[in-house]
């Protein structure tokens, strides 16, 4: 095993992760940390940021109190600017809970709500239909409301839930994701 990269060492961004390469080895760490993992997937993963850069769509959850279900959201950026994005979300109490999407672009880190981030979709190709079909779906889709608490039957993890699978309709996400999410959600 090679040793770990110095702390100054040149990187590249991808997705929410740095990568760079010392003494002829790959590294990875996932951007704000400090600890490197090695790489030993095919070299050929490594590439600079296209161009034309990919567009990532994640989960992204927050921990909320004990007992409480994780808060998720969606979380749109770009390959170069993998940190600054849009988030769709809803937020509120469950009995009448309200759809707040960022009005620019936020970074993800500083927003508070990346205590775990999964990846959705990589588009590389139609990315202006991709976020527009993002964007439309998640203002669409209406927020969970209930009479009372005792009629409460989702949260916003049905509400994501729900988005997702109509990008899944859309061609935008694979249904391996819906299905990989769909197995992490909380009870109410």
């Amino acid at each position: 095993m090679a040793g770990h990269p110095p702390p100054d060492i040149p990187t590249m961004t991808r997705g929410l992760r740095e990568v760079c390469e010392f003494e002829g080895h790959r590294f990875y760490r996932r951007k704000g940390t400090q600890e490197w993992t090695e790489d030993t997937s095919d070299p050929e993963s490594i590439v600079p940021p296209a161009e034309f850069p990919h567009l990532y769509l994640y989960l992204v959850q927050e921990e909320q109190g004990p007992g409480e279900p994780n808060h998720w959201a969606l979380f749109l950026a770009d390959e170069n600017e993998p940190d600054y994005g849009y988030v769709y979300q809803v937020t509120g109490d469950a009995e009448h809970m309200t759809y707040e999407p960022s009005a620019e672009k936020v970074n993800v880190f500083d927003a508070g709500i990346t205590s775990n981030v999964y990846t959705l979709a990589v588009v590389s190709e139609d990315q202006a239909r991709a976020a527009k079909l993002v964007k439309q779906i998640a203002e669409q889709e209406p927020p969970p409301r209930a009479n009372d608490r005792e009629s409460v039957t989702e949260n916003c993890q049905g509400w994501t839930m729900r988005v997702v699978a109509k990008l899944v309709d859309e061609g935008i996400v694979m249904s391996q994701k819906l299905e990989m999410a769909r197995s992490m959600l909380q009870p109410v």
